[in-house]
């Protein structure tokens, strides 16, 4: 009675999660008539219309906005690892910043982001990286790089130091250690930060809608275009987020034992 138990919470929890997926799903199906005037649940006539519209309708350039999410997205969680890796060795390794430098660069994650909206624009503006990738990206790349140093300074302080301090006595310089010992060692917790800071990246859409208009507006904005000041085009709205979700999902499914394991091993396996 007990396995049966948990296994009908299970199947009714997982019913909870995706139903919002399914009706997402049916309602870009559906004709905008039968989105107004049919029931919420079901579809009487399936259609394509609302895919083929988001890519072939003029003046919405929705492949534009999906170009735009992965170059931000893929160049922001490259810079922000790269960026946070070797911080997170050094605070990890020669207690860089006394032991509150961490404490700070975490604390900057417990801020709202939007309290810096209105200085950032003004900055933004001044300097022209408003509607700019490279501007997103800066953005991006700052807000991400608390999480990014401190899942890795976790990650690489479980790491048995008598790896490095072998290699240090066969005559392996600083750098090399930290390429050829440590970087290795350390992939499952880069791949998981990696996977958190594309969706991030990806889902974000205070900052694009804020600093981005058309030329580096992401999706999570060119579905949002849809609302006009005439209708609310559902269909098109939920085709939009329905191919959006696609790439996550397939990034996703494909390194989520990475995922996994970074964030629930933090050591090595003897």
């Amino acid at each position: 009675m007990k396995d049966v138990g948990i296994y009908l919470l299970t199947v009714a929890s997982t019913l909870v999660f995706f139903f919002p997926i399914y009706f997402l799903i049916q309602t870009s199906l559906k004709s905008y008539a039968e989105i107004i005037t049919g029931p919420p649940l079901g579809i009487a006539h399936p259609t394509l219309s609302n895919y083929i519209d988001i890519f072939t309708q003029p003046g919405y350039e929705f492949t534009k906005y999906l170009v735009n999410s992965l170059i931000i997205s893929l160049t922001s969680t490259f810079l922000a690892v790269v960026v946070g890796f070797p911080a997170a060795y050094s605070i990890a390794r020669f207690n860089t910043g006394g032991g509150n430098l961490s404490f700070y660069i975490l604390s900057l994650r417990l801020l709202p982001p939007i309290i810096f909206a209105v200085p950032l624009y003004v900055l933004y503006q001044a300097i022209g990286l408003v509607d700019t990738h490279l501007g997103l990206i800066l953005l991006y790349t700052a807000f991400n790089l608390p999480l990014t140093v401190f899942v890795l300074m976790s990650f690489i302080s479980e790491l048995p130091l008598e790896l490095e301090e072998a290699a240090l006595v066969d005559g392996a310089s600083r750098l090399r250690v930290l390429t050829h010992v440590v970087l290795p060692l350390s992939l499952p917790g880069i791949i998981a930060v990696t996977i958190l800071n594309f969706m991030a990246c990806w889902n974000e859409y205070l900052f694009a809608l804020i600093f981005t208009f058309k030329r580096a507006a992401t999706v999570t904005v060119g579905a949002s275009l849809y609302i006009t000041a005439w209708q609310v085009k559902w269909g098109h709205i939920a085709a939009a987020i329905s191919v959006s979700v696609l790439p996550t999902l397939v990034f996703v499914t494909l390194v989520q034992k990475y995922l996994v394991k970074g964030l629930t091993l933090g050591a090595l396996k003897v």
